[in-house]
């Protein structure tokens, strides 16, 4: 019976992986990033607006405090931010300049990777909570072969209510580096209340990317990502004391983003 046991940890030990992030006071991790795409919207009686949209630069990571948990600060660098034929930003020549588009982070992580606590030090026009989200958090005893879902709270729009987006993880490892897939396929359909105006959501997620990670260095190398957002919202207002029925407005909106995240190594 003993024997049988120590074959079962021997197998486990070379099965099962602990994949962990690596973070350190001393050491700055960066990333380039690229978010370009189009948003198209229309309201009722209305004709469609559409635009496309750019943003990259770098996202710099530091580690400011390291317990059981990570507390990192990610600030965006170097930046440049488009919206159809208007450049909002362009800081790529300044090695200094903090983006006033997009926010810096504040991230509270544990080591495999969940998200304990994030929010934006600033509020400005652009956000990376909903993206940072999207980072793998590991299942404990993990194999190739395993998948898990995570849920990305709702993107944040200016004027335009959004909801939650589910995404289902692969993972499949090869020596010292794994490859984690992100799948959606999702069949969207939830409610929400905003005061006493109730919103509805119905559309599709389609959407799937890849993360390459090295278990050795804790750290993730890149991710290529394609997000196709099909979304039609309604609201339902309340009625007022002189109708007899609710007034109902309609908003479809189409969203296509696709996201480049790529790490550099200095």
């Amino acid at each position: 019976m003993r024997q049988y046991f120590f074959i079962f940890l021997f197998f486990s030990y070379f099965l099962f992986s602990e994949p962990i992030y690596k973070f350190q006071k001393s050491k700055i991790i960066n990333y380039s990033f690229q978010l370009s795409g189009n948003i198209s919207y229309s309201y009722p009686g209305s004709s469609e607006d559409k635009f496309d949209v750019l943003a990259k630069g770098n996202l710099k990571i530091e580690c400011i405090d390291e317990n059981e948990e990570y507390t990192l600060k990610v600030t965006p660098v170097k930046t440049f931010v488009k919206v159809s034929d208007a450049i909002l930003e362009d800081i790529t020549n300044s090695e200094t300049i903090i983006s006033n588009i997009i926010s810096s982070t504040i991230i509270k992580m544990k080591k495999n990777g969940q998200i304990v606590l994030i929010k934006d030090i600033d509020e400005k026009i652009l956000t990376l909570l909903q993206i940072l989200t999207l980072l793998p958090s590991f299942p404990s005893n993990i194999i190739s072969g395993k998948r898990w879902k995570q849920i990305m709270p709702a993107l944040n729009f200016p004027g335009i209510p959004m909801c939650n987006l589910e995404f289902n993880y692969l993972y499949e490892k090869k020596d010292n580096i794994s490859n984690i897939q992100l799948i959606a396929s999702q069949i969207i359909k939830e409610s929400k209340k905003d005061k006493n105006i109730k919103i509805n959501f119905t559309g599709k997620n389609l959407s799937k990317g890849n993360f390459v990670f090295d278990e050795e260095q804790g750290e993730i190398n890149n991710f290529e990502g394609n997000f196709s957002i099909d979304l039609n919202i309604k609201f339902e207002i309340p009625q007022s004391p002189e109708q007899k029925i609710k007034k109902k407005e309609s908003l479809p909106i189409k969203l296509t983003l696709n996201l480049i995240l790529f790490l550099l190594k200095l």
